[in-house]
C-alpha cells in the first residue's frame, strides 16, 4: 500500500467485509436453511435444491474472489466488475421473486436482502475508491 489509511477508511473497510459476509456469503445459506424447514411441511421440487446449492456455491466463490481482489489486496477490476453486472443480476432476481409472488413473511426478507445489498453497494463504491487511491 503506497499510503496509509486513516480510521474512518479502515472503519470502512471492516464494515465492507462485515456487511459482505452477511449480505453474499449468509443470505443464500439462510435462504437453503429457510427452503429446507419449508419443505417439511409442502412440496418443494428437488431441482430447486440444486439451483440454491449451485448458487450458494457460487457466492461462496464470489466472496473469497472479492476478498481476495478487493480487500486483502485493494485491487479495483473484479469489484468495478461485480459493481456493473452484480445490479442488473440482483434486478433480474428481484423481479422473478415478484412474479411468482410470496407470502408477507418472503416480500420482507426480500426488502432486507435489498436493503443488505443497497448498503454493501455504498460500502462497495467506497471501498473502490479507496483501492484506487493506494494502488
Amino acid at each position: 500500500m503506497s499510503r496509509s489509511l486513516n480510521p474512518h477508511e479502515k472503519s470502512l473497510r471492516k464494515q465492507w467485509l462485515v456487511i459482505s459476509i452477511i449480505a453474499i456469503l449468509a443470505w443464500p445459506l439462510i435462504t437453503l436453511g429457510f427452503m429446507t424447514f419449508i419443505s417439511r411441511h409442502e412440496h418443494i421440487p428437488a431441482g430447486i435444491y440444486w439451483v440454491y446449492f449451485v448458487v450458494a456455491l457460487l457466492t461462496v466463490l464470489v466472496f473469497y474472489l472479492l476478498y481476495r481482489c478487493a480487500y486483502v489486496k485493494p485491487g479495483i477490476r473484479f469489484l468495478t466488475f461485480v459493481l456493473i453486472v452484480g445490479p442488473l443480476l440482483k434486478l433480474k432476481a428481484t423481479i422473478d421473486a415478484l412474479k411468482v409472488g410470496h407470502d408477507h413473511v418472503t416480500l420482507i426478507a426480500l426488502i432486507a436482502n435489498l436493503g443488505f445489498y443497497v448498503w454493501w453497494y455504498y460500502l462497495s463504491l467506497k471501498l473502490r475508491q479507496m483501492n484506487k487511491k493506494i494502488g
